[in-house]
């Protein structure tokens, strides 16, 4: 909580450190600073960790404490599998630049809502796609930025969970034929195994008629307890029954600025040279399996044995 880094778009207090702490029953921070120490120790020891290791800095590695409930063997499992899903999928989140992501800023908006969701820490991205220029949507584009945010906000961010809110409006059926399944079932594995996010909920908004075809291929990609956790909504009232209209922008009748607003101002962000040097550093953040000494990372954290490497997405 001392070394909490401020960042004018992710809106985090101490009060909100607090909780998300007390939520796992982590309250002690001696407790967290000697559980802090083990880790980084232990890293270090990592044949093919340790070089990784270095650009994992403590307010990450206490986020990723958190997340584990408090345990300092589950930690070591979920840096274990960050960094070994990242070295297996580098196509979702390896070698990126802010400068690649201009085509997608003309046809789609991926941004972080500013305000925690209090009732379970959860943090709101928020889709949104413009009729314009649709027709160069690249599923893969958007699965790169999507972990590049994420990536970013580990510095910054304390959240518990995250719940995401796609706005359907500008879809044409035309684009079904870009989702692929198998690279939405390879982001949710990167997701929710090699960072161990948990997904609350996914909110779809502005649903054509041809929704039932759009949710069949999401669902096709995601574990059933998170298919589960979709749901379609008629309207923003509906929305705000699953989150609060104090945390949305006013494009869904919300008390917080505007998507639009808001994406200009995450641009402008990771357009500074700290966040380039953050999205760079990123690329370190892999396993050298060369220098592990056995690997069943496949079967036993992924439960894709053998098949999951040679997985192509054109």
């Amino acid at each position: 909580m001392e070394t909490l880094q401020h960042h004018p778009l992710i809106e985090i207090s101490v009060d909100d450190v607090i909780k998300a702490r007390e939520f796992y029953g982590i309250n002690d921070a001696k407790r967290i600073t000697e559980s802090l120490d083990l880790i980084d120790e232990w890293c270090k020891k990592q044949d093919h960790l340790s070089e990784a290791c270095k650009a994992l800095n403590r307010n990450i590695l206490e986020r990723i404490l958190i997340l584990s409930r408090g345990s300092v063997e589950a930690t070591k499992i979920k840096i274990d599998k960050m960094f070994t899903s990242r070295a297996m999928m580098p196509e979702l989140c390896m070698n990126r630049s802010v400068e690649e992501f201009e085509t997608l800023w003309e046809y789609g908006l991926y941004v972080p809502l500013p305000k925690l969701y209090k009732m379970d820490q959860s943090r709101v991205m928020v889709t949104q796609f413009s009729s314009e220029k649709l027709e160069q949507f690249s599923l893969l584009s958007y699965f790169r930025y999507a972990f590049m945010i994420g990536e970013y906000r580990l510095h910054y961010d304390y959240c518990l969970s995250e719940r995401y809110i796609i706005d359907l409006s500008n879809i044409h059926i035309g684009l079904l034929t870009k989702v692929n399944p198998i690279l939405v079932k390879k982001a949710e594995v990167l997701c929710t195994e090699g960072f161990g996010t948990k997904i609350k909920g996914i909110h779809l908004l502005n649903a054509p008629s041809f929704v039932d075809r759009i949710v069949s291929l999401i669902k096709q990609g995601l574990k059933e307890k998170v298919a589960r956790r979709l749901h379609v909504h008629n309207s923003y009232a509906d929305l705000h029954k699953h989150i609060p209209k104090e945390i949305l922008p006013k494009d869904y009748e919300g008390d917080g600025p505007s998507l639009s607003k808001l994406a200009e101002q995450w641009k402008e962000s990771l357009r500074t040279e700290e966040a380039r040097q953050i999205i760079k550093d990123s690329d370190k953040l892999v396993a050298d399996e060369s220098r592990r000494n056995s690997s069943k990372f496949n079967e036993e954290y992924l439960g894709m044995p053998g098949s999951f490497r040679k997985l192509n997405v054109d």
